[in-house]
């Protein structure tokens, strides 16, 4: 690792944690004794912190107070089962609504946040809301997301959100197929987003949801896709862009423009098969 000032960052996500449900519980458990053990800078939660419904108020107060267990600064953000999928380009029954999102709030204090260190813009922003189709939300957080990328004034920016903004290529359109669809941003809030990027300087993209790994890099942007803490989803024989694997992603970020990463917790955690959950019981999550 450089020498010079850094920040370590730990992303966690999909964590998808229940009250009075032990399965991934376990994981937190363990994810929580490692970081009790090597005393990270921050952590950021990267959305799909509950079980799967986002009006389960005592799993949204459960998993707070499992996460505040962690002991050291951390961010939230919220993924599609925390507050409901995107309003036009989503696929579960949910979708973000203004009182789903003053749930959120009330939860975990904020959905949204800009902070600097070691040389380093951080910004996350609220995934569930591109595509909105007009809730006054979305427009709202465009504004801020202009206005918190220009306050880092030139400095290198790390960029957070739940989902990825695509899954082959930039350029690619809506997909027809729900799931493909539900996967990832929208092809118009893409664009905007990727415009953002190259404008003000963000250097890394780094988000979760599809509960695999995935890192390459494009057009000056380096871009992370965090596996889940909870399990891996679909079968081994299902299309996949990333590895099927549980863990999190460990950042360095240094104060002359660089960073490191390491994943962690394949080697530790329990490599739970969602979808053998969901073959003995389909009502299952």
């Amino acid at each position: 690792m450089p020498s010079n000032p850094s920040l370590r960052l730990i992303q966690v996500s999909d964590l998808h944690l229940g009250a009075g449900r032990e399965h991934h519980l376990d994981n937190w458990r363990k994810v929580l004794a490692w970081v009790a053990r090597e005393r990270p800078d921050r952590v950021v939660v990267n959305g799909d912190l509950i079980m799967s419904d986002p009006d389960t108020d005592s799993d949204h107060a459960f998993a707070r107070t499992q996460v505040d267990l962690l002991g050291v600064p951390t961010h939230y953000l919220p993924g599609n089962h925390d507050i409901g999928d995107n309003v036009r380009f989503g696929k579960m029954e949910q979708r973000v609504n203004a009182d789903r999102l003053a749930c959120f709030r009330r939860h975990y204090g904020e959905d949204r946040w800009s902070f600097s260190a070691a040389g380093w813009g951080f910004v996350g922003v609220n995934a569930q809301l591109f595509g909105s189709g007009g809730l006054p939300e979305e427009d709202d957080q465009w504004r801020w997301l202009e206005s918190a990328l220009r306050e880092h004034g030139g400095r290198p920016i790390a960029f957070f959100l739940h989902k990825p903004l695509f899954l082959d290529h930039p350029g690619e359109g809506d997909h027809d197929d729900l799931t493909l669809r539900q996967s990832v941003i929208d092809a118009a809030s893409r664009t905007r987003l990727l415009d953002l990027a190259h404008r003000f300087g963000i250097k890394l993209v780094s988000c979760g949801h599809k509960h695999q790994t995935r890192t390459f890099s494009l057009d000056g942007i380096y871009h992370f896709w965090g596996p889940a803490t909870a399990c891996v989803n679909s079968p081994p024989t299902a299309l996949h862009w990333g590895t099927r694997e549980v863990g999190f992603i460990d950042y360095r970020f240094c104060s002359d423009g660089t960073f490191d990463h390491r994943i962690v917790g394949a080697d530790f955690l329990f490599r739970h098969e969602n979808y053998v959950r969901k073959l003995a019981d389909p009502s299952a999550h």
